[in-house]
Formats: structure tokens, sequence, C-alpha cells
């Protein structure tokens, strides 16, 4: 008998690859995993759980979320997590999940050195805005990286890639602004494909399923005529809002947050130097102009930069300036830009401008260090801050009704969109609100919620309803400027306040109100 010999295959670059992507992954996961332990969620998060959880099937989502201003994949994603899982926290680590498939895409197939597939992706915005927080944003990262992973095969997978733009366009509408840019760039290249080749059926259809994907989100995102947020469109020429567009560029390819309890949606370099605040919109034309010079030779790679940076400002500027979390949209278009081109041939030029995008190319490569190191220290910066300081005291809060074993009374929360919050990690089905005058648990964006009744005046009304005692829910604004009045006095009881130290609007004082109070002040006055 002969002896058989093992011989181990050669270890492959592929294998390597994912071998480095894994560990990569593991990293983010402990690292962002971190943060997203000691991230109390607020009113942004708490808001889809709570549709998702108070939809009694699949269809009530898209009735119910007319007034969000977003597409319905989140929701969708939630609805079943939500039978799974009474714990609004479970939706933090589905969040995770999601940017954690996008950092391994990233780390496995971007084409690109190790050490930036590494800093990209312990960046601000995987590790902390889509890592941390848990929103809809996720979904739409992990999207562009996987059209970005699959672009390469895109003759052999045309529906898929289709499809990829279909789900992008149903996460927000950023990635579906991107996604436009996307279908625009993949038609662009079956218009301008060499000896006038004509596109395969399967092609055709992946650009028909895209743009379906738009169109359906573009839909899904039209408000009521009642609706109450972010009304109206901003046509006329305003320098100052130009200004702020401009400036929300820069620092979204700059994001370093001041350090403290005030890291979020600041920028410590404007603190550092009034100078830099005031000029910083300047950099915004000097950084679409080097993106657009070390993507010269890859046309297609700088048409959708183009379109989708470009896109986006408009969004900005014409419908809603936005947040960082939003701006960070445009450093994703930068990045899967510069990801794209890579994968596409290199075009001659003519004359000087040949000489010009040669130049330009590697001058990208020195400016990406700088890039890289910004948003590793903005990550720090925000983890360590959400970790030492509470960013909104709306779990305290339940907690501290909880504690006091006033979980199962009827709730009056002053403000809808901050109240939310409570309902959400109490998991009660609704609370009154004085918003609105009307029961319920999520926030509805809509105009009545605009009428405002007094807080105190409701207390009597609905614990007479309930026939007990009744939890009231107010901010500081409230207790300062609009005191309870004398008759209530002997009936209020103070339960306790807690505070929000990163998103301080979501700092609670908590009340009892117990009629019965007020019956035994009576018949001792009557004695």
């Amino acid at each position: 008998m002969q002896n058989s010999i093992n011989v181990e295959a050669p270890v492959t670059r592929a294998d390597r690859e994912t071998l480095f992507a894994l560990l990569v992954t593991c990293v983010f996961v402990l690292y962002a995993g971190f943060s997203t332990y000691h991230h109390e969620m607020w009113r942004d998060e708490m808001g889809p759980w709570l549709i998702a959880r108070d939809s009694g099937t699949l269809l009530d989502i898209f009735r119910n979320i007319r007034y969000d201003g977003h597409p319905s994949l989140w929701y969708l994603l939630l609805w079943p997590l939500t039978r799974l899982s009474r714990d609004p926290g479970a939706m933090q680590w589905l969040n995770l999940a999601v940017t954690a498939g996008a950092v391994f895409l990233i780390a496995k197939a971007a084409p690109a050195a190790r050490w930036i597939r590494l800093g990209l992706v312990l960046g601000y915005f995987p590790v902390y805005e889509y890592g941390s927080i848990a929103r809809n944003y996720s979904l739409g990262l992990f999207a562009l990286c996987a059209f970005c992973a699959l672009f390469p095969r895109r003759a052999a997978h045309p529906l898929l890639l289709g499809s990829l733009l279909f789900l992008a366009a149903q996460t927000s509408m950023l990635a579906c602004i991107l996604a436009i840019a996307l279908l625009l760039m993949l038609a662009l290249e079956l218009a301008v494909r060499p000896g006038g080749a004509q596109a395969s059926r399967a092609e055709l259809a992946g650009l028909l399923i895209a743009a379906a994907g738009i169109l359906v989100s573009v839909y899904l995102v039209i408000p009521p005529a009642d609706s109450g947020y972010a009304m109206g469109w901003h046509f006329d020429l305003d320098p100052e809002r130009f200004v702020l567009v401009l400036r929300h560029l820069t620092e979204a390819y700059l994001p370093l947050p001041k350090p403290g309890p005030v890291f979020w949606e600041t920028q410590w370099l404007s603190a550092l130097s009034p100078a830099y605040r005031e000029l910083s919109w300047l950099g915004a034309p000097l950084i679409l102009l080097a993106g657009c010079g070390a993507l010269l030779r890859r046309p297609l790679a700088l048409a959708y930069y183009l379109t989708g940076s470009l896109g986006l400002l408009a969004f900005f500027y014409l419908k809603h300036v936005g947040y960082l979390r939003h701006h960070g949209f445009l450093f994703l278009c930068f990045g899967s830009a510069l990801w794209l081109a890579r994968e596409l041939e290199p075009v001659r030029l003519p004359g000087a401008l040949e000489r010009v995008a040669r130049r330009l190319e590697p001058a990208l490569s020195l400016l990406l260090p700088l890039l890289l190191a910004v948003h590793l220290a903005g990550a720090c910066i925000a983890v360590a801050g959400d970790y030492r300081y509470s960013f909104s005291a709306g779990k305290e809060t339940a907690q501290l009704i909880r504690a006091n074993g006033l979980e199962k009374l009827p709730l009056i929360a002053d403000l809808d969109v901050t109240g939310m919050t409570v309902v959400g990690y109490l998991d009660k089905h609704s609370a009154f609100y004085p918003c609105g005058d009307r029961y319920g648990s999520y926030v509805i964006w809509d105009t009545g919620r605009m009428q405002h009744t007094v807080v105190w005046e409701q207390a009597p009304l609905i614990a007479a309803k309930a026939g007990s005692a009744v939890v009231l829910l107010v901010d500081d604004f409230v207790v300062g400027k609009f005191p309870p009045p004398a008759r209530m006095l002997p009936a209020l009881r103070l339960i306790g306040s807690c505070r929000g130290e990163i998103a301080t609007e979501e700092s609670y004082t908590v009340y009892l109100f117990d009629p019965k109070a007020l019956n035994r002040e009576g018949a001792k006055d009557a004695k």
C-alpha cells in the first residue's frame, strides 16, 4: 500500500484578504459594539422602533411612515424584530450587524492598501454615526458598499446590481440620491460602449429595477398635505444658506467633534479657530475640484461623483439643510467614487489635461492620510464622549419610573418628540401628548401637533378618565416658564429628574399626579 501524502493547498491572496477582512470586522464590532452598548437611544432612533412595533401588519408600516420622510426598508426590517423582542435595544445590535456587513465588504473588496481600508472602517461615520446610533443610514452604507464590491462583475450580474440600487433607494433619500447618480453612471456606460454594442436584456432589466426602486422611494417620501416637518422648498437665492451648505461639505470630509459632552454635531476646528469657521466653506469647492481632478481619467466615476455630490448639496439647500449624519453621505460619495474608479480603465486625455490628471491622482494619496487621521480621531472623541456622558436621559427616566412602580399608570408627556423615547424604553402602548391633544407612541409629524394644550390642565382630565393617578413628564422649560398652578400642588409629587448631557433636550422631570390627594386636601379644608 502506498503512503498517501497530504499536500496543503497554498494560501491564496483571496484567502489572506478574507482573513484580513474578518479580523478588521472583529475589531470594528468590538470598538463600535462598546459604543453601542453604552449609547442611550434618543427620539430619532426610537421613532422607527415604535412605528414597527405598533404596525399590525407590514402593510400598516407604509401608512404609518407617511409623515416620517423616509422610505420603508428600515421599518420593514424592524417589524419582525419587534415580534421577537420587546426590548428596543435589539434594534441597536441589528444596526451594528448591518454596519459590520458594510465594514467586511470594505475590508475585503475595496481596491486600496490595507491601512486605508482599516482607517476607513474605523473612522467617524462607520463607527459612530452609522454604527453606534441605530438609524436607517447603516442600510444605505451597506447597499453602497455591496454595489461597489459587485461592480467589477457587473456584466455577469446586472440584475443583482440593479436590485442593490433598488434597496439603496429604500433606505433614505440621501442614499436614493446616490442611487440615482449610480444609475445614471450605468446608463452612461451602456450608451458609450465601444463598437456600438447593444445592451443586453438583462442589463436593461437591471436599469429598470433600479429606476423602479428610485420611483418607489420618491413616492413613499412625498409628504401628506398636512405635513408639519421640513415644509416647503427653498428656491430663493439665500447667500447665507448657500455658505452654510458648503460649510457642511467641508465638515463631512473633516468630522472632528469638540471633546466633551457637546461633541455631537460640533466642530473642534471651528471652536479652535473662528477664522476656520468663517472660511471653511471655501474648502468645499477645493474639495470638489480635488476629487474631480483625481477622477479625470475615469469619466464614469467622475460623472457619478459630480452627480452624487451636487445632488446631495442641492437637496441640502433646497429642502433640508440636515446634520452631520446626513452630510456624511457626501464623504460616502467621495469614497465610493474612488472605489469605482479603481475598477475602471483610465482613458487617454488630450494634451495638457492628461499631464494635469496624472499629477493630481498621486496628490490625492498625500491628502488621504490627513483625512483618515481626522476621521479616526473623530471616532475616538465620539466613542469616548458617549461612554462618559449620557446621550439621552430617556432610558434613565424609564428606569426611574419603573423603580417607583409607576410604569402601569397613564403617562402624559408634554412633548411628543422627546416623550416617545421614554415610551419606547417603558414599552408602553401609548401616552397622552398635549402636542396634538392625542394619544400615541411615535410622533405624527403633521400640523395638528402644532396645537399644544397645557400639560397641567390635562392631568385631572386623564386621571378622571383612567380612574387612577397619572405620571407627568415635563422638561426644564415647562418647569421654569409654566410651573403647575397652586391648586394642583397638593396632588403633585416630584419623583425625580434625569439629565441628558449630549442630547440635552432629552432631559426630564417626572411628577406623579394623584387626584386622591386633592380630595384629602379638600376634606381637610372642609373640617
